[in-house]
């Protein structure tokens, strides 16, 4: 009703009059699919009611263009599918909708058009198909095609027994469940890759899984015990150790104390030989040792995080986002070394949107869209599984 006065509380609506903007706005939330009751306060709503009723009230204005900023986020198959079919009524009845949305498979089934960017500059336009069979648009979702070789030189050595087991793993925030049910295994000295778009919920099952967010549901037994409950200190002491997404490290602090700091959950006596291996393997943080650690390049802080996570010598190390911001030359540099820890026996989980780049050195990999797992296999079987695409594409995509 509000939206309907454009913000204006005439006094007889403070007296309780306006009955024929009530019913027009009963009218908009039966309209959009809101069910719930209308005396209850918004913010006890479920996460898909106040999505509706956001949708209502952007309606109430009578605007001639309706944007969408991710309206899908949080929501589960079902509800976004009725959002999609929302959409799609009210372009049949002639609005104008514009959708900003990582849903790929809401985008390319709701949309005439669609618009692709990346790192701020568009980089392909068309119809869902044009853009989806674009050479540019899936390098910028699944990297190049042509990869390095990076593939294990010998058989690796891997336990029978996981080191790390999820069962029915769902999180979110508040309201919003964004890991449905996630089941996910990773045995020792295996690197193992969870791709998925921007969106998918990657973030979100690093973050529940190293106690930074409190899963709602399921289990995660490490080391055969669960530590769902535990918070993420004792997680990181426990062995399992998270690099996160945006290398995060302390920038007025030096490359080495950013370094120490890394095994202080985890101290060991040989703590300064181990920084001066570190420094063997990062020649360049070597260099740089005495810098503040804010002055290093996002090539040299990914490394600083890395070697950070190392310090702490991970029974499993969790690598969010590695590639995020980085040049080409870099993202190669950067997965060579993981290659190398592979090789030496480093169990890994790793998560990526760049998926050949993720699979050129995984050996086992998980496909998550939308909150959910869709397909896992050996890395050549998901490359080659239209599962993938489809995680990233929406189904409209061409085969690998």
């Amino acid at each position: 009703m509000i939206a309907l006065r454009r913000g204006r509380l005439a006094p007889r609506f403070l007296a309780g009059g306006g009955l024929g903007d009530a019913e027009i706005a009963e009218s908009l939330l039966a309209f959009v699919g809101y069910r719930g009751t209308l005396d209850r306060p918004a913010d006890a709503l479920a996460h898909v009611d106040k999505r509706l009723v956001e949708i209502a009230r952007a309606l109430a204005v009578r605007p001639s263009v309706l944007a969408l900023d991710e309206p899908a986020a949080g929501l589960n198959a079902e509800d976004t599918a009725a959002i999609g079919a929302l959409l799609r009524t009210l372009a049949a009845a002639g609005m104008t909708v514009i959708l900003v949305e990582h849903d790929m498979d809401l985008v390319m089934g709701v949309s005439n058009h669609v618009i692709v960017l990346d790192a701020g500059a568009k980089i392909a336009e068309g119809t869902p198909a044009q853009v989806a069979a674009d050479p540019a648009v899936l390098e910028a979702y699944l990297g190049a095609g042509e990869q390095a070789e990076r593939g294990r030189k010998r058989p690796a050595t891997i336990a029978q027994t996981p080191l790390m087991t999820v069962n029915a793993l769902s999180a979110g925030y508040g309201a919003a469940t964004v890991v449905r049910r996630a089941d996910l295994e990773i045995a020792e000295g295996e690197l193992v890759a969870v791709l998925g778009a921007n969106g998918a919920g990657k973030t979100t099952l690093m973050r529940a899984l190293s106690g930074l967010v409190r899963p709602v549901e399921g289990e995660v037994r490490f080391l055969g015990e669960r530590i769902d409950h535990f918070p993420g200190d004792r997680i990181a002491r426990a062995g399992l150790v998270l690099v996160p997404e945006g290398r995060q490290v302390f920038p007025e602090l030096s490359v080495t104390d950013n370094l120490r700091l890394g095994a202080y959950a985890r101290r060991s006596a040989d703590e300064a030989s181990m920084v001066e291996t570190l420094f063997a393997r990062f020649p360049a943080l070597k260099a740089r040792q005495n810098q503040r650690a804010g002055l290093l390049s996002g090539g040299e802080q990914q490394m600083l995080a890395i070697a950070r996570g190392l310090m702490a010598r991970p029974q499993v190390l969790m690598l969010d986002e590695p590639s995020l911001g980085l040049a080409p030359k870099l993202l190669e540099n950067l997965y060579d070394l993981l290659a190398a820890l592979r090789d030496e026996g480093t169990t890994i989980l790793l998560v990526d949107q760049m998926a050949q780049l993720a699979l050129s050195v995984a050996d086992r990999a998980y496909v998550l869209q939308s909150g959910a797992f869709t397909h896992s296999g050996t890395a050549r079987e998901v490359a080659q599984d239209p599962a993938l695409v489809k995680a990233y594409l929406g189904g409209h995509g061409p085969l690998l």
